[in-house]
């Protein structure tokens, strides 16, 4: 009888954990969206940023904007889009930019982006930020709180990130009542 009580205990011991994991599993809510509010909204943020600068020169801007949604692979994973678009601006080469967004938590966040111009290679990661630069031929590491503070950081992402996005993550416009 002892013994009975000990396998008990023990059997239900390790039959919580698995419930616990089931019941996770379970809880999962996917994204409410529509496939064609995805595109809508991703549209929007193309808008937006074909109005914002991509520099600080007045005759910088992103052209020719793209973008694709990647559909989710399984159940559990989630919608991505890229945005790929040229660089007007003076430059002895066709400049580029390329974004990477996830849709997580009902908002597009923005996870990574490359730019690539005539006198540097930026390469950003969330919010922070290596560019390899032409000049100097050395790469310049930081985040982007501290270049934004300081100024220093003349690119396309840095604005798309914050002002675009709110730290990277998709603004959404209260409705008017």
């Amino acid at each position: 009888m002892k013994h009975f009580f000990l396998v008990l205990l023990v059997l239900i011991y390790l039959a919580f954990p698995v419930q616990a994991a089931n019941s996770a599993v379970n809880t999962y809510i996917p994204n409410q969206e529509s496939d064609q509010e995805l595109v809508q909204r991703l549209e929007n943020i193309k808008a937006a940023m074909a109005k914002i600068r991509f520099c600080y020169n007045e005759n910088c801007f992103y052209r020719n904007i793209t973008s694709r949604i990647i559909p989710p692979s399984n159940a559990l994973a989630n919608y991505s889009a890229t945005i790929s678009a040229t660089i007007d601006r003076p430059s002895t080469v066709l400049d580029t930019a390329d974004y990477t967004l996830n849709f997580i938590n009902h908002r597009w966040q923005l996870i990574k982006g490359e730019e690539y111009t005539d006198v540097a290679e930026y390469l950003f990661n969330g919010d922070r930020y290596e560019i390899f630069s032409v000049h100097s031929s050395r790469t310049i590491r930081g985040k982007l709180d501290q270049a934004r503070k300081d100024g220093s950081l003349k690119s396309g992402y840095l604005t798309f990130y914050y002002d675009i996005f709110d730290n990277g993550i998709e603004k959404i416009k209260a409705p008017k009542i």
